[in-house]
């Protein structure tokens, strides 16, 4: 069944913990890499109050569209958008129809991005920044096919 993941910046408090947890659940101790996740800082309408808000790939499938190599696919159990880094030529067509700008690139050229916790999902867990976002602001449901 095909699942979405949703960020509400309005209930994001930007205490990082989703970032940390993303860390944690993607890469080796001492490791050093970007978090799949992107910082954005953001002003209420009044310009007085400023945050730090940690949004995610939404796995909108927009980079899948673009991509002239098909490196990037939507995931058939989950429905999540992956890449295949064999595929992927760094052109950064995905990059430019980001609506969130959540596309890396790592130091060989490739294309990376979240992949929704896929392998968490499979064993029967929630994605891990989900399961530590305390404010509610990342949040997953199952839709419809």
């Amino acid at each position: 069944m095909p699942y979405r993941l949703k960020f509400d910046k309005e209930k994001c408090i930007g205490c990082y913990a989703c970032h940390i947890a993303c860390l944690d659940a993607h890469h080796s101790v001492g490791e050093i890499v970007p978090s799949f996740r992107a910082f954005q800082k953001v002003t209420d309408l009044s310009g007085t109050f400023e945050k730090t808000v940690c949004p995610g790939c939404i796995h909108c499938g927009k980079c899948e569209h673009v991509c002239p190599q098909h490196a990037i696919y939507r995931e058939k159990t989950t429905g999540f958008i992956l890449v295949d880094q064999d595929l992927c030529n760094g052109c950064r067509s995905c990059e430019a129809v980001c609506p969130l700008q959540v596309i890396h690139f790592n130091e060989a050229g490739k294309m990376e991005k979240c992949d929704g916790c896929v392998e968490r999902i499979k064993a029967g867990r929630e994605p891990a920044c989900v399961r530590t976002c305390y404010p509610g602001a990342i949040t997953w449901e199952k839709v419809d096919g």
